[in-house]
């Protein structure tokens, strides 16, 4: 899929690993840096595309399951891959306001523990037209209380990769994705089982 690669590939370099019990843990304030660094920080021990559950929100902004060997429609605004084994790995784009593209996108890669509490995210922004830039924040939450423990917020130039100040037009930003439980997602129904 073209925009996950796209926004894998534009997250800062770091790396992560798996706590005890499954959690996620940082190893000198560095973050996974791709979708199997962050399943294995997750306890995801098979964070292989086939292993997940993939999802794709019409135009309409229905989600439905979409089977592996079916791509998202060009008009969908959204898809989302859920993996699920002691903990859940949730992975999601949109494209606010319109259909995939890659001139504004919303990422997310979010791990949850066994009880659907959020322990980590990685959230990015993605503004083409307006800044050339991407905002990039790593948040982690406590597992009991799910508040945010630690919060980090870095602006790139989405090209370079290179840091730059906070621009004008962060202001117009959406705010991190808000999903603190995993029944909070729109799909939840769709993955539950």
């Amino acid at each position: 899929m073209l925009v996950a690669a796209m926004c894998a590939g534009q997250m800062p370099p770091g790396h992560g690993q798996a706590g005890a019990g499954g959690g996620m843990q940082r190893s000198q304030g560095v973050v996974p840096s791709n979708r199997e660094e962050f399943g294995t920080a997750c306890g995801i021990q098979d964070s292989s595309a086939k292993s997940a559950i993939r999802l794709s929100r019409s135009a309409e902004g229905t989600w439905s399951t979409i089977s592996t060997e079916k791509r998202p429609e060009p008009t969908d605004s959204g898809v989302a891959r859920v993996w699920r084994e002691h903990n859940w790995m949730v992975d999601i784009h949109e494209a606010p306001g319109q259909s995939m593209s890659v001139t504004k996108m919303h990422t997310g890669q979010m791990c949850f523990n066994a009880q659907g509490r959020i322990l980590h995210m990685m959230d990015r922004y993605m503004d083409m037209p307006n800044c050339n830039c991407m905002r990039f924040t790593d948040l982690s939450f406590d597992e009991a209380s799910g508040r945010v423990t630690r919060r980090e917020q870095h602006f790139l130039n989405a090209t370079t990769g290179e840091p730059i100040a906070v621009p004008e037009s962060a202001k117009d930003f959406p705010e991190t994705w808000g999903f603190r439980r995993l029944d909070q997602l729109p799909f939840y129904s769709l993955v539950k089982k």
